[in-house]
């Protein structure tokens, strides 16, 4: 098991975008936390990143960044199709892992991260950072509360249509054996976490994958699922890569009312009940990670989990499973 530290020092492990703009930022803002470390299988981008985030050391050798003393915890920044391996070896190695959405490309992989974990003591999340997300915060008080009745149905639309040539070192993002799926195991993993969030874990799924207009892309262009949660509610989410019309909404619907955020990431809070409306203008942290990087370097060093683990990260991959699966077999399949 892993030492608790006085500091958390850590190991970012890919160096694209969301290490460079916000994970690396996050890490450097969080007080009690110390950027050491960056690893890429290209030298030049790992020496790169640390001097533009001023980390004491560059790496093309994992190996090297797992077996040092001078690093308690290691974020996983990489494409999808090293997530389960790479923290699976951090965990073994005694490191503590935050491994970027979403989690794996399997079910049974995120699993076998959980138990990587368990075995050697470490903490292990899914960096699902709208959790975190004063909105989210907001909507689960007024679930609780009671604020709209029962919830019965979370209708979730995610849609744009990216511009991603196969020059981009993004490109694996359309590649199903890096990336998994389209925009539903990509933008959508976040929705349908908040999903889970709100309204309890999956138990039924239903849904179709194909590509009706993107020939450029491996993967399904358009993906709609409708899932049971152990609440009771039904959650219908659509996904697409192929629509010029970008959409980001998010609306619950209960007995007594319903709340609204369309786009959930930018317009402020709806709640619609008794014939009235009422608004809520909640903003994001400027970082949207550093919520997380907080809580979860703080829980370290207070002994604790963080607010949410990897059981949690693991609900939204039961559900795009639970989804593939159904449009191979055109049949319900219990996650």
């Amino acid at each position: 098991m892993a030492d608790t530290p006085s500091s958390v020092r850590w190991a970012v492990v890919g160096c694209g975008d969301i290490a460079n703009k916000a994970v690396a930022p996050a890490i450097n803002d969080q007080p009690d936390s110390r950027l050491v470390a960056f690893f890429s299988n290209t030298p030049e981008r790992a020496e790169e990143m640390r001097r533009a985030h001023d980390a004491r050391w560059a790496c093309s050798d994992l190996a090297r960044i797992l077996e040092s003393d001078e690093i308690d915890a290691v974020y996983v920044a990489s494409p999808v199709h090293r997530h389960a391996p790479e923290s699976i070896a951090a965990a073994r190695a005694g490191k503590h892992v935050i491994c970027e959405k979403p989690m794996a490309l399997s079910v049974a992989d995120c699993r076998e991260m959980l138990r990587a974990a368990d075995d050697a003591g470490v903490t292990l999340t899914c960096a699902y950072y709208r959790r975190f997300f004063p909105k989210s915060r907001k909507i689960r008080s007024l679930l609780d509360d009671g604020a709209i009745g029962t919830p019965i149905v979370c209708e979730i639309t995610i849609c744009s249509r990216p511009n991603i040539t196969p020059d981009n070192p993004k490109y694996w993002r359309l590649l199903p054996e890096q990336g998994g799926g389209g925009a539903l195991m990509d933008v959508g993993s976040h929705r349908l976490d908040l999903a889970c969030y709100f309204l309890g874990d999956p138990v039924e799924v239903s849904g179709f994958a194909d590509r009706l207009d993107r020939d450029d892309m491996q993967v399904p262009d358009v993906e709609c699922l409708l899932a049971r949660m152990d609440s009771g509610a039904h959650v219908h989410c659509t996904a697409s890569w192929a629509t010029a019309v970008r959409a980001d909404d998010l609306m619950i619907r209960g007995t007594e009312g319903s709340i609204e955020a369309r786009p959930y990431d930018r317009a402020p809070l709806l709640l619609h009940r008794g014939g009235e409306t009422e608004s809520f203008d909640l903003a994001p942290a400027d970082n949207w990670h550093y919520p997380l990087i907080d809580d979860f370097a703080r829980a370290i060093l207070e002994g604790r989990e963080p607010e949410f683990t990897g059981r949690d990260g693991l609900q939204a991959s039961r559900i795009m499973e639970g989804c593939y699966r159904s449009s191979e077999t055109g049949e319900t399949v219990r996650v």
